[in-house]
């Protein structure tokens, strides 16, 4: 079917377009609010400037895709949006569970309170992206790319995030409990009133970065960088800084109760134990 076709059908009042094919098209500046895309072929066309409000594309295939949108309250579920790119893309209330957005560009995109739970996210970029309240638990982020992105809120219980780059993103009031952060890289980041208890973060990168107030508990953090940290009044109880460099970091009123700092680098800490 060509995009023509599809138009003034869809201008008739026809919505339901389950496993068409517009593989390779372009679509700009029209509006698709509420179709039924499901397991459509859409890889490698251009949606830019459309209107796909509240749209079903469950099951679509997408891989490859240019889109510049508003996908506002779109089903993604189960999508292939492999090497997708979606740079400035409305997904706020998008429902992207267990999708495929692996090597996918979502960098300057709003994804307010969309569910990217149980997704593919390897080797994303999500830079600037605004993804306050998101749900992201169990979601694969190995190796994906969140610098600078907004997560205040987010819910990453349980997910994967081994070597993300988390430099400057904000993650305050985050729940990261169970979280397999091996090797991530959150420099300057903001983690404020966060929950990482539980968290493995073994080999991180948390220099100049805020855990005010948060929660890290039961949490592996051997051989990792906290140099410059600010800790204040966070609750580090039972947890294992083997090895960890807290150079200059500040520990005013934390909890260290049975805190494991075994060989770790503490020079120049400013600490006040709370008991």
């Amino acid at each position: 079917m060509d995009v023509q076709e599809l138009v003034e059908r869809y201008q008739r009042g026809e919505t339901n377009f389950e496993k068409v094919d517009l593989h390779g098209q372009m679509l700009d500046n029209i509006n698709l609010s509420r179709i039924n895309l499901k397991e459509a072929d859409l890889t490698d066309v251009n949606l830019v400037n459309c209107s796909l409000q509240q749209a079903n594309l469950k099951e679509a295939n997408l891989s490859n895709a240019i889109i510049e949108s508003d996908l506002t309250a779109i089903n993604l579920i189960q999508a292939n949006l492999y090497k997708a790119n979606l740079t400035k893309s409305d997904l706020s209330d998008a429902s992207l569970r267990n999708a495929n957005l692996s090597e996918s560009n979502f960098s300057y995109a709003s994804l307010v309170c969309a569910l990217l739970h149980d997704t593919n996210l390897k080797k994303a970029n999500f830079s600037r992206a605004k993804m306050i309240s998101c749900l992201l638990s169990r979601a694969n982020l190995t190796d994906a790319n969140l610098q600078g992105a907004n997560l205040q809120g987010a819910n990453l219980t349980n997910a994967i995030m081994m070597n993300t780059n988390l430099e400057g993103a904000n993650l305050s009031l985050t729940q990261m409990n169970g979280v397999n952060g091996v090797g991530m890289n959150a420099s300057y980041a903001d983690f404020s009133y966060a929950n990482l208890s539980g968290g493995n973060f073994v080999k991180g990168n948390f220099n100049h970065s805020n855990f005010n107030e948060s929660m890290m508990i039961w949490g592996s953090f051997k051989m990792t960088d906290f140099s410059y940290a600010n800790l204040l009044k966070a609750k580090l109880s039972w947890s294992n800084f083997t090895r960890a460099n807290l150079q200059k970091a500040k520990l005013v009123d934390a909890n260290i109760n049975q805190t494991n700092f075994d060989m770790a680098n503490l020079d120049d800490i400013i600490l006040k134990i709370v008991q």
